[in-house]
Parts: C-alpha cells; sequence; structure tokens
C-alpha cells in the first residue's frame, strides 16, 4: 500500500491482516467473496418480491383501491376461485393486520360502494375502540378459559375454585358444540345471527346424557349454561370489543316450576336404616374380598353415616383432617363420648368462610381409626381423615375424589335394593342428598332454623325456601290448634256415650297404655 506511513487507517489496517497471518490480497479475497454473498442475497430476495407479485397478480385479481389518496383499502377478484365476486382487503396500521372478506358481487360499482361502507364502519369502530380484527366462538372460549384460570384458587369466593373451573369449561364446551351444529363453527362473532342463542337451551335439554341416563338435565342445569356462556360474552366479547352491544347474543331460559326449584331428593329413615343394615350385614362381610377391600367398605359406611349425622358438603368431608375433629370442652364427659366439633376452614367451605358442625360422630371417628390400626396406619393430625387406601396411594396422605364416593354410594344403592324403590318413587339420591336428609332430620326434631344454618354453613333464607314443606309439618300443631275441640264436640254427638278416654285413643292420640284420669 502506498503512503501506508502517512495514512493511519492503512497502518492499522496493515497491522491487523499481519497479525492474522494475512496480506493484502486475502484481504481482497474476502472482500470479493463478501460481495458476491450480498449479490446472490439481492437476487434472492428479487426472486421472491417477484413471486410474491406474481401470486398477488394471481389473487388480485382486477385489484382497485377505493379511494385516490389512500392505499389501505382496495377491492380485488381471488383469482383462485371462479365465482367472479369481488372482495374487499383492509389494512390496519395500528395493528398492522388486514382484513379480507367477500363483497357477495360480481358487479364493480356495487363492489366499490359496499368496500367504502365497510370501510367506513371499520374505521368508526376503531374511533369507538372496537377491535377490527375478529375471532370466533372457539377463539372466544379460548380467551375466555385464560383470563379465568388466572383467577383458580382454593378459597371459595375469592376467584374460582379447580372444580368450579372445571364445570365452567364443560358448561362452555356445550355452547362449542352448538355454535358447530348449527354451522356457524369459523363464523366471527360479530356475524352471527343474534336469534342463535334463543334455542341453546332446548337444544341442551334434548341431548342425551352421558350419566345418570335415567334422568334429563334440570331447568336449573341448563340456565346455569345459558348464564355461563353470557358473562363469558360480557366479559370477553363486549368488554375487548370485539362485538357491539347490538351483536351481543339473545338467549332464552327455562322456565322452572316454583313448586319443584327447591325439591331435593332424599331418603327416608328407614331406608336409610335399610341400607346401612345391608352394608353392615352383607356387604362389610362377603367372604370373596380381601381385607383391604372390606376396610375401604367399612371406612365408607362410616364416612356416610358421618355425612348423614352432619350434612357437611362432599368437598368438606373428603377435607377433614384429624386436627380439625375435636370434643367440645364445656360438655360434660359422658356427653364428650358422644358428640364432636368439626372445624370447616375456609379453603373447604363453599361459602369461603369458617364454621364448626357439632354431630353425635365421635364413635363413628374412632372406629375408623381402629379400622386404620389394623391396616398399620397411625393417624397424624394433618393427615386427612378419608384416605385414599389404593396400594398406590398408601403413605401419600391422599385423600378419596367425590367421583370414588359416589360410585361407592351407587353400588351400595343398587346391591341393598333401595335403588329399585328409589326408580319406583322417582327418586334420585347422590351424596349430597345426605346434606339435605341431616337438614330435615333437625328441623323435624325442632332445631332452631338460626342454628342450623350455622352448622350447615348456609343462609336462614335458603333453608326456609328449601325445606318450608318440613316447616310447615313443624308448625301443624299450632295451624290446627283448637281444631281437636270441634273434633271432639261433633264426635259427641254421634256417640255420646263415648268418654274422653275412648274419643282421644279413637282419633289416634293415646292408647290403651296411656294412663289418663276419665273420673270427671
Amino acid at each position: 500500500m502506498t503512503d501506508g506511513a502517512t495514512n493511519p487507517n492503512i497502518n492499522s489496517l496493515d497491522a491487523l491482516l499481519a497479525s492474522k497471518g494475512l496480506d493484502v490480497g486475502d484481504f481482497i479475497t474476502a472482500i470479493d467473496a463478501i460481495a458476491k454473498i450480498k449479490e446472490r442475497d439481492l437476487k434472492k430476495l428479487e426472486k421472491q418480491e417477484a413471486e410474491e407479485q406474481k401470486k398477488q397478480k394471481k389473487i388480485f385479481v382486477d385489484k382497485e383501491f377505493i379511494y385516490e389518496t389512500r392505499q389501505d383499502v382496495f377491492i380485488y377478484r381471488d383469482g383462485r376461485t371462479k365465482s367472479g365476486r369481488y372482495y374487499v382487503r383492509i389494512y390496519d396500521p395500528r395493528t398492522k393486520r388486514t382484513h379480507s372478506e367477500s363483497l357477495r358481487t360480481s358487479n364493480r360499482i356495487e363492489a366499490l360502494s359496499k368496500a367504502e361502507q365497510l370501510y367506513r364502519e371499520r374505521k368508526d369502530a376503531l374511533h369507538r375502540g372496537v377491535k377490527v380484527n375478529s375471532i370466533n366462538t372457539k377463539e372466544l372460549i379460548r380467551l375466555y378459559q385464560v383470563e379465568r384460570r388466572k383467577e383458580i384458587t382454593d378459597i371459595p369466593h375469592m376467584g374460582i375454585t379447580p372444580s368450579s373451573y372445571k364445570t365452567l369449561c364443560t358448561q362452555l364446551k356445550y355452547w362449542e358444540e352448538y355454535i358447530k351444529v348449527k354451522g356457524h363453527q369459523r363464523t366471527n362473532l360479530e356475524d352471527l345471527p343474534t336469534e342463535l342463542g334463543r334455542g341453546f337451551g332446548l337444544w341442551v335439554k334434548e341431548l342425551k346424557k352421558q350419566e345418570y341416563k335415567g334422568t334429563e338435565r334440570s331447568n336449573e342445569t341448563i340456565n346455569s349454561m345459558i348464564a355461563a356462556v353470557k358473562k363469558m360474552y360480557r366479559d370477553i366479547a363486549i368488554d375487548e370489543k370485539y362485538i357491539t352491544q347490538a351483536e351481543f347474543p339473545i338467549f332464552r331460559y327455562l322456565k322452572i316450576n316454583r313448586e319443584t326449584k327447591h325439591k331435593r331428593d332424599i331418603i327416608e329413615p328407614e331406608e336409610f336404616t335399610m341400607m346401612r343394615k345391608w352394608m353392615e350385614n352383607k356387604w362389610c362381610r362377603d367372604k370373596e374380598i380381601d381385607d383391604l377391600e372390606r376396610t375401604k367398605r367399612r371406612v365408607y359406611g362410616l364416612y356416610l353415616t358421618i355425612n348423614y349425622y352432619t350434612g357437611a358438603r362432599c368437598k368438606e368431608m373428603l377435607g377433614l383432617r384429624w386436627k380439625d375433629i375435636q370434643p367440645i370442652p364445656t360438655e360434660s364427659k359422658e356427653d364428650q363420648r358422644i358428640n364432636r366439633s368439626i372445624f370447616i376452614p375456609a379453603e373447604n367451605a363453599k361459602t369461603g368462610r369458617s364454621r364448626h358442625i357439632v354431630a353425635p360422630v365421635a364413635i363413628q371417628f374412632e372406629r375408623i381409626k381402629e379400622h386404620y390400626k389394623k391396616l398399620r396406619i397411625e393417624t397424624q393430625p394433618d393427615d386427612y381423615v378419608f384416605i385414599n387406601l389404593a396400594k398406590t396411594k398408601r403413605g401419600t396422605n391422599t385423600p378419596y375424589n367425590q367421583p370414588a364416593m359416589e360410585k361407592r354410594l351407587k353400588a351400595c344403592l343398587i346391591g341393598s335394593g333401595l335403588q329399585k324403590k328409589l326408580d319406583e318413587t322417582g327418586r334420585h339420591i347422590t351424596q349430597y342428598s345426605a346434606r339435605h336428609y341431616a337438614a330435615t332430620q333437625a328441623l323435624m326434631r325442632g332445631v332452631d332454623i338460626y342454628d342450623l344454618s350455622i352448622n350447615l354453613g348456609t343462609s336462614v333464607n335458603y333453608i326456609e325456601k328449601t325445606y318450608s314443606h318440613i316447616t310447615s309439618m313443624m308448625k301443624s300443631k299450632e295451624l290446627t290448634k283448637g281444631l281437636g275441640y270441634w273434633q271432639n264436640v261433633e264426635e259427641r254427638i254421634k256417640n255420646p256415650n263415648k268418654t274422653e278416654f275412648e274419643i282421644a285413643r279413637d282419633e289416634g292420640f293415646i292408647n290403651d297404655m296411656d294412663k289418663i284420669d276419665t273420673s270427671s
């Protein structure tokens, strides 16, 4: 290099090349190689652009901008189709997305008019904050599930519990299937007919059930599905500006018979006794089962008894730990042998508020411990009461789940012969029925409704609505006060020689063993 001494840059380059074992010739060769690579890349890019233009020419046939001064909207015919219909393509600079849709006409003038109208609507939507990009029902459900998943918590009323989230997903799946059946699987939300929602409830009503096939879905259950879908549309479709209020689907709730709205199926005390006796004398004494299965059955029998005595919810029962079960210090020693105070923590309670249940179940809990000892299981304060006794779960402190308990109940109902009687009377018994049994029996015993509401963890208003027939029976004496006198008068007119004792006996108020002074 000439004049290298006078040019510091050249001197530096010479030094750099020398340090790498290179000379000027090597440098020129490298520069030449880089130039060739750039030229190759440029040709490749030009080729790609040419192919893209060719592709666009094939797709965008008869391309025409609707405004001379704007390049973000134009009409065209799709060269890949034979319909000859015009399409519109709108570019949103804010989101950097394009929107294309058919104008459903092959007339150029009509296409330009429709495209202009659509463009103005889109721009107006942008101005109002409505999203230009569209989503279909499947995408809406996915977005909603993502949002609700963030709210999952074990504490009720602080978000959504895992079981409630699972139920929600099932409810939304029915809506997705309904949309698919109606042929709108790919239809954008804003293009769905608003009246489509009217038939959703009846459609679900006619679907066959996978479980409990002998019964149909209640209108309350279906209305809950409808409410879940409506909330999804409010929280995502409306709030996120995918649709306007005018595009919100119209739903129709199913009618609920007020006479049966709060009806719950329960078994009678003698029926419960019959099933318990069968469980104890037959089911648990089956000679064809091993000791582990026998223990499982005995523990379930005690679980069922405790459930029917306490009226606790299934989740509350299965979430019990030994530390939650304590004697009542203010009671006598005799009562402490019978009763227990059961603590329900907030995370297990439906209301999200902790409470104590008082019930005569001390003996049942002690028997469970005895059964565990036979399996060499020592109970610890933090251990669940109703642990999964499967060999794979042994030692993991894993409680049973609700489906497992429902399966056991079904087997007992069928085995005891009670299911046949239930079918004859049109009743359907689940684990939850125990709660209604406990409430009914408590009311029949005269337990104060306020005290019962605290024990059950529900409102006085709910108990009054749900068990109004029981409260009426409880008040029967007050409602019929004085009627016995007039019946007595009528009986004396018919049979003037009958004594007061004979009249009362014949009316069923007393029997021959009762001692009563009839001398007057």
